[in-house]
């Protein structure tokens, strides 16, 4: 049994026929020389082990250089360039013309008017902060105040007056409140924390100082 944890076994020389891996694994007395091979796979070891050569791949080509494509210095391909991400926030800080109007108020947090349309006219205004907007005057506004008008509903109910009942808003939900009744309209207003509104809804947009 000495014999066999011995070094010098046949059974813990891995380049013996005779090693068992599983011995050398549970064997404290199994080095290895610092100055052992390396092999990239067990393929290549077994091939060394059978004395097969293995050459690594020459990674010169073998198209001789008369044959290759030449080119002059102007013909050379020209090295891309990576592009910026695009999207809502980077397109915001490029804008010119009335949207770069836009983007200063947003900068300088000064309050806008937004006069909003529907398909007959001039439906109201919304003051508020602009938060973010894109090239089709979508608008996302912070701190909103909307005054808008809407035709009176005069039809009575079916049960009568007394039947009506008013529920109260749920937590969240903005307060309406009636500002003036007209003949035939009536104006109303809230308080939005925050809303996002439709570019085809925004008829002009002017600055509040």
């Amino acid at each position: 049994m000495g014999d066999e944890s011995d070094t010098s076994d046949e059974s813990l020389d891995a380049g013996s026929d005779k090693f068992d891996p599983l011995k050398a694994l549970y064997s404290p007395k199994m080095r290895l020389t610092s100055s052992a091979p390396t092999y990239d796979n067990v393929s290549k070891f077994e091939a060394i082990l059978k004395g097969i050569n293995v050459s690594p791949k020459s990674s010169k080509s073998t198209v001789p250089e008369s044959s290759r494509q030449r080119f002059l210095p102007h013909q050379e391909p020209v090295p891309g360039k990576r592009r910026e991400p695009k999207n809502v926030l980077s397109k915001m800080q490029k804008t010119i013309g009335p949207l770069g109007m836009l983007h200063g108020c947003m900068e300088n947090r000064i309050r806008i008017r937004v006069y909003t349309r529907n398909a007959r006219g001039i439906k109201g205004h919304v003051e508020a902060y602009v938060a973010a907007f894109d090239k089709h005057w979508n608008l996302a506004l912070e701190d909103c105040f909307e005054v808008w008008s809407r035709k009176v509903k005069r039809k009575a109910p079916a049960l009568g007056a007394d039947a009506v009942k008013v529920e109260a808003a749920e937590n969240g939900v903005p307060k309406t409140t009636v500002k003036r009744k007209e003949r035939k309209t009536e104006t109303l207003e809230r308080h939005v924390p925050q809303m996002l509104l439709r570019g085809e809804q925004v008829a002009i947009i002017i600055k509040i100082n």
